[in-house]
């Protein structure tokens, strides 16, 4: 894998290729029942009603998934549905904005875990929370973000904390500085996306994330990741070492895990043949994704892409 420089950024090419031999390996070590350990099932939706909730928990349930994320007001549903089994609840924490004041933050986080252990009565380690950072206040004072995540643990008891940096909207420089405070809080987890961003997980973000906060934090990629494919490219750039891959260090957040498990079942069957397919590069690529970000993201993608040995592929793209 290729090592993400800090300086003179804008004259490499982002995380776009993967070793064939490494790859193959890589995909030859799952199985449907492997990558669904890693799956939190997410269903965000306004509109969610409780079928929804008792259908993703019986498939987490059925296939051994990490997690069923869901909104915290579905704390007086999931605790039942999960009681029993090695699966966790997942709530979000100011989703997906972020704007809520710290102490608002806070109430709601230590709010939804004592409810959650009221409604499933079997303590601690049954809970997940996955905090949206307030990315606009970070950007004016960094601090600010490590006291809310640090605010966020410690209302949290104790529970693991998966911070989602919402990366979409930080450039590379902020993505860096983000993901180095994540590393010095008190957190578990470094997450890119709420899924509902400009764009979700890409391998350059994750491989960027997972190299600023070493083998010793969880990465969570989330967003857009509905296939088995995806996820291997993922996987790669966030959990390619063994150590690595387990649902304590690395997890996908995804609406379809039963396509995830499928689509996995084929690839490990047609590994080859998917491989020498290949990738094109722009599609895994945050820097191909300009349309809906802020003006500053957006001239630094349009250089990303005007230095990068595949600018070939997107020469009618406007700079």
């Amino acid at each position: 894998m290729q090592k993400v420089m800090t300086d003179n950024s804008s004259a490499r090419s982002p995380l776009v290729e993967f070793d064939r031999e490494k790859m193959r390996t890589l995909v030859k070590s799952f199985t449907p029942e492997r990558i669904a350990s890693f799956l939190d099932v997410t269903d965000l939706k306004a509109d969610t009603q409780s079928p929804k909730i008792n259908k993703m928990a019986d498939w987490a349930i059925t296939y051994g998934c990490a997690s069923v994320c869901v909104n915290p007001v579905e704390v007086d549903i999931l605790p039942a549905l999960l009681k029993g089994s090695s699966v966790k609840e997942c709530y979000v924490i100011d989703f997906p904005l972020g704007k809520l004041d710290i102490e608002m933050k806070a109430l709601l986080a230590s709010h939804t875990v004592r409810k959650s252990y009221e409604n499933r009565g079997e303590g601690k380690g049954k809970i997940e929370l996955d905090m949206v950072i307030n990315v606009g206040r970070f950007k004016k004072d960094p601090k600010y973000a490590l006291e809310e995540i640090n605010a966020i643990c410690d209302a949290a008891g104790g529970e693991h904390v998966k911070v989602i940096i919402r990366s979409s909207e930080l450039t590379e420089k902020e993505l860096y500085k983000v993901s180095e405070i994540v590393a010095s809080s008190k957190a578990h987890f470094i997450k890119n996306s709420t899924g509902m961003d400009a764009y979700g997980a890409t391998p350059e973000h994750i491989h960027i994330m997972r190299e600023v906060v070493g083998n010793s934090m969880g990465v969570k990629a989330a967003g857009g990741i509905s296939d088995a494919m995806f996820s291997m490219r993922l996987f790669y750039a966030g959990a390619y070492e063994e150590s690595l891959q387990t649902p304590g260090f690395f997890r996908l957040g995804t609406s379809q895990p039963l396509n995830i498990m499928s689509s996995m079942s084929w690839l490990a069957h047609n590994t080859d043949d998917w491989i020498d397919a290949g990738v094109i590069p722009c599609t895994v690529c945050p820097y191909n994704q300009t349309g809906k970000l802020r003006v500053e993201i957006r001239e630094e993608s349009n250089d990303f892409c005007r230095n990068c040995k595949h600018k070939e592929l997107r020469k009618h793209k406007e700079f």
